[in-house]
């Protein structure tokens, strides 16, 4: 990096108000960039197991009913045959890293004494650790994960496709609950919605969905719909709604959802696994042989998985 960039002083310049009173520098850094990372918070405050080691992620999975069951009478003969109906998925584990680095001079001059305003180092991990959140939280929608990525919602919350190395094409039970949504102006979409959380409430474990998570303009054609049911009781109409429900569910929209799709999740189905020995580790800096520099890393390793797909819903191509 170049040096930095200092303004310029001189007649023309600097005036006299400018020489006699110093500019009042606000404490803190003040957020221009990063946005709320919706589902990734819900997957860290609902979802979020801690393990430590394995190679992979595995749960086992029930897959088929028995069929040896029926009724008799007396000396009526019964079915023995053996019954097999227990399989495994697996997931791997996906590293993700932010780097912090800072050079010598700016530490010195930036870091310390009384012209410091703020914690350098501090600044440039924060800087770092919201970084890596912002591309969590995209690679959690992502339609199309690269190898290195966790899988995300738009393939692990669908009819079919292999995920956790069980083909869900051919397994009904591996099939997550899909609707094509619709209009909310002529209700199509509130008839869809209520269909998709009703099928997910009737599949074990039991209860029905826990989020939904949507794109912003999926909410605000849901909240339209509410706007005239309102019954105001002060004398100032407010239309905004602080906490959305969908028939007791809470309903959360984020900035890098899928468009147009309202994605009903439950946290027994959902698992976002983190490695325990990696949840955002800072490794500590090291300082190269050749550089009055140093430089760090802060690490994840975390895996976005399903054990129960069938409970895991999705409503599609929701429209105002």
């Amino acid at each position: 990096m170049s040096a930095p960039t200092l303004l310029t002083y001189g007649p023309g310049n600097v005036d006299e108000t400018l020489t006699l009173a110093m500019t009042n520098m606000i404490p803190g850094i003040k957020e221009n960039i990063f946005n709320e990372n919706t589902a990734l918070g819900w997957l860290y405050s609902t979802g979020k197991e801690r393990k430590r080691g394995g190679a992979s992620i595995s749960h086992g999975i029930h897959y088929a009913r028995s069929t040896a069951t029926d009724s008799y009478s007396r000396y009526s003969a019964m079915n023995v045959a053996p019954q097999d109906n227990l399989t495994r998925d697996q997931w791997p584990w996906k590293q993700y890293y932010a780097t912090v680095s800072i050079d010598g001079f700016t530490e010195r001059i930036a870091g310390k004494g009384e012209w410091a305003i703020e914690d350098a180092l501090q600044e440039k991990r924060d800087e770092a650790e919201n970084s890596l959140k912002d591309l969590l939280e995209g690679d959690i929608f992502a339609a199309s994960p690269a190898t290195d990525d966790l899988r995300s919602l738009p393939n692990i919350v669908l009819g079919s496709g292999t995920e956790g190395q069980i083909n869900g094409t051919t397994s009904s039970f591996w099939q997550s609950a899909v609707v094509t949504g619709g209009s909310w102006a002529s209700g199509v979409g509130r008839t869809q919605l209520t269909n998709l959380c009703n099928t997910i409430s009737k599949r074990q474990p039991t209860g029905p969905a826990e989020v939904l998570i949507s794109d912003q303009t999926s909410v605000e054609a849901y909240e339209g719909t509410l706007v005239s049911q309102y019954r105001y009781t002060t004398n100032k109409a407010d239309i905004g709604l602080t906490k959305l429900m969908f028939k007791e569910i809470p309903w959360m929209w984020s900035v890098q959802a899928t468009s147009g799709v309202i994605y009903a999740l439950h946290s027994d189905a959902i698992k976002f696994y983190v490695n325990s020995d990696t949840d955002f580790v800072f490794t500590g800096f090291m300082k190269p042989a050749n550089q009055d520099a140093k430089v760090g890393q802060i690490l994840l390793a975390a895996a976005l998985t399903t054990c129960v797909r069938r409970k895991l819903g999705r409503s599609n191509s929701n429209a105002a």
